[in-house]
């Protein structure tokens, strides 16, 4: 979905001469060629070539490390940030110089090529966590990309990045995990939009989600705590039957989530 959209974006904004695939997954190398998001597919990456590494989090660190030498722009669109860092220090694993790590806010639940549109990263926001060896000719670089993409850009920590994310994305995905699996099959025929709406992203890809869990789970351990205290404000006040108490809990949810306008 993202590799191959931005390969579409970057086409149709004329960013590069040429873009191809180092696919392992010959069905979706293909299917990306007869779509025209790539040139072609490669088994080795051109020296000079700008890589855009759209791949579960947890193989970010290996490429990272096989492309320690490599004279072009890198950069990742993994849904973590400050614990792959964490994760490079720790091993002492080695990353290109040009390497911009970034973070898209534009994910689907559905996936690969034929999900891709060039249209995907329009007004949608783009995190940058530069390290302190980012080149600032190199981070205004990929910015630039972003942006000619219709992106907006902003730059956050990496840390910090892992601690928002926990809780506005990686906690909503676990959610929807756990809840589908109490329901009952034989009940989705009675589900509504409220249920469609919840569940949606419950249908989201296993291997990436599960890469983004254990690469940040101190982070998303302590929001599902958090969670887990309002979970039982919930279930303290229908016990009681405290109609009072469960008008206040709905009310001050309803008041954020109209705050997102």
């Amino acid at each position: 979905l993202i590799g191959c959209s931005f390969a579409a974006g970057a086409r149709a904004a004329g960013l590069f001469s040429e873009i191809h695939a180092l696919e392992p997954d010959v069905s979706a190398a293909t299917r990306a060629c007869e779509l025209g998001h790539v040139d072609g597919t490669v088994t080795e990456i051109p020296a000079s070539a700008a890589v855009l590494l759209a791949c579960p989090s947890h193989a970010v660190v290996g490429w990272l490390n096989k492309l320690a030498d490599h004279q072009g722009p890198v950069i990742d669109v993994a849904s973590v940030k400050g614990a792959l860092l964490q994760q490079l220090a720790a091993t002492g694993d080695l990353a290109p110089t040009g390497y911009v790590p970034c973070h898209p806010i534009a994910g689907r639940e559905t996936s690969g090529p034929d999900a891709a549109a060039a249209t995907l990263f329009l007004d949608k926001l783009v995190i940058v966590t530069p390290t302190a060896a980012t080149h600032a000719e190199q981070l205004a670089l990929v910015k630039s990309w972003w942006r000619a993409l219709g992106a907006r850009v902003e730059e956050m920590d990496a840390d910090e990045h892992d601690r928002v994310y926990a809780s506005t994305s990686h906690l909503p995905h676990l959610l929807a995990f756990a809840y589908l699996l109490g329901v009952d099959p034989e009940h989705l025929h009675h589900s509504g939009g409220g249920f469609r709406d919840f569940s949606r992203i419950g249908a989201s890809d296993p291997d990436m989600w599960s890469a983004i869990f254990d690469l940040n789970s101190e982070a998303l351990l302590l929001v599902v705590e958090d969670f887990r205290g309002h979970l039982d404000d919930f279930v303290d006040a229908i016990a009681a039957q405290d109609s009072n108490r469960l008008h206040e809990l709905i009310a001050q949810a309803r008041v954020r989530r109209l705050g997102l306008g």
